[in-house]
């Protein structure tokens, strides 16, 4: 069983990974730390203890996190998620509250406390991760591994054309990251967006009758009546989710030994994550990355874990 700290930004699809993770008996997930991104950490770490109260699972940590970028000025993705993060659907209140300890101090002590045992998942902003290698390096030689979701290698950026949401909205964090000597995957936009589910089959996964399928339904319903609808598109991507499999099930996706760095300065580029490739003459890689995935076989993972999972 692998022990994974999920650091997290929900996030729409932020909250379908916290309910795989949920949902897989492989994993044991020993905290959450939340950071802003998609929304304004209160309200993430807010739907963070919404989201374990709904799937009965209160007995996860949830620390709070960063409410700002190292550097940049703060930017949020609330036209995708909701002004809420969770599709302004009425969610229940949670019936926990988060930890007194900062979410670094966490992942500090987490990864000290258990030298490589801890799986760093980060489906956010790297803010929260940058922060706590800059307080204690000596993480990087006790963490077993780091699996992000960002960025866009040989494909165009999803907030802008160069740039993947998770790296724009703090790319020195990034940098800081990329440049730590520690095992890193990265889950790029290159697999996620072959990923994607129909609404159709986000409405037979809420048949089931569970409480939790139904409130994913109610989420998407707002995502595709709103975003989707604006887009002309008829399917959800499921970056967070893919990423978080990939920690109990890393052959789902092709992986290749990249060197990657961040963009910092360019005007048009900020974020853009620079891959170099096996050649002649490459930087040696820093990390895997993300060329090919079996898109079939998750969807059937991500579906049949919740429908089998949270069932009425």
């Amino acid at each position: 069983m692998k022990h994974i700290i999920l650091d997290a930004d929900p996030g729409i699809d932020d909250a379908l990974a916290f309910f795989l993770a949920l949902a897989s008996p492989e994993i044991q997930l020993d905290a959450i730390t939340t950071v802003s991104g998609n929304v304004d950490v209160s309200a993430t770490t807010r739907n963070a203890l919404t989201l374990l109260t709904l799937a009965g699972h209160t007995d996860v940590p949830v620390a709070r996190g960063c409410s700002q970028p190292l550097i940049r000025p703060l930017v949020d993705a609330a036209e995708v998620h909701g002004r809420n993060g969770l599709g302004d659907i009425a969610a229940p209140a949670p019936t926990i509250e988060p930890v007194a300890q900062h979410a670094v101090d966490l992942i500090i002590q987490r990864i000290m406390d258990a030298p490589g045992e801890i799986t760093l998942v980060a489906i956010g902003p790297l803010t929260n991760i940058a922060l706590a290698l800059h307080h204690e390096p000596r993480i990087a030689a006790n963490v077993r591994e780091v699996i992000m979701m960002g960025g866009a290698l040989r494909v165009p950026g999803n907030v802008t054309p160069s740039a993947e949401f998770n790296i724009y909205a703090d790319p020195h964090a990034a940098y800081s990251v990329f440049h730590a000597i520690w095992p890193m995957r990265l889950v790029s936009l290159d697999a996620t967006q072959k990923v994607t589910l129909t609404r159709a089959q986000f409405a037979t996964l809420a048949s089931t009758g569970g409480k939790v399928p139904q409130f994913i339904q109610q989420m998407m319903a707002f995502y595709f009546d709103t975003y989707a609808a604006q887009r002309e598109t008829h399917t959800f991507v499921m970056h967070d989710p893919l990423c978080l499999a990939v920690a109990f099930q890393p052959d789902l996706i092709t992986w290749e030994p990249t060197y990657v760095d961040v963009e910092l300065t360019g005007t048009h580029t900020l974020g853009e994550t620079v891959a170099y490739f096996q050649r002649p003459g490459a930087p040696a890689p820093n990390m895997q990355t993300s060329i090919g995935v079996d898109a079939q076989r998750f969807n059937r993972l991500f579906l049949e874990r919740l429908a089998r999972t949270f069932t009425r």
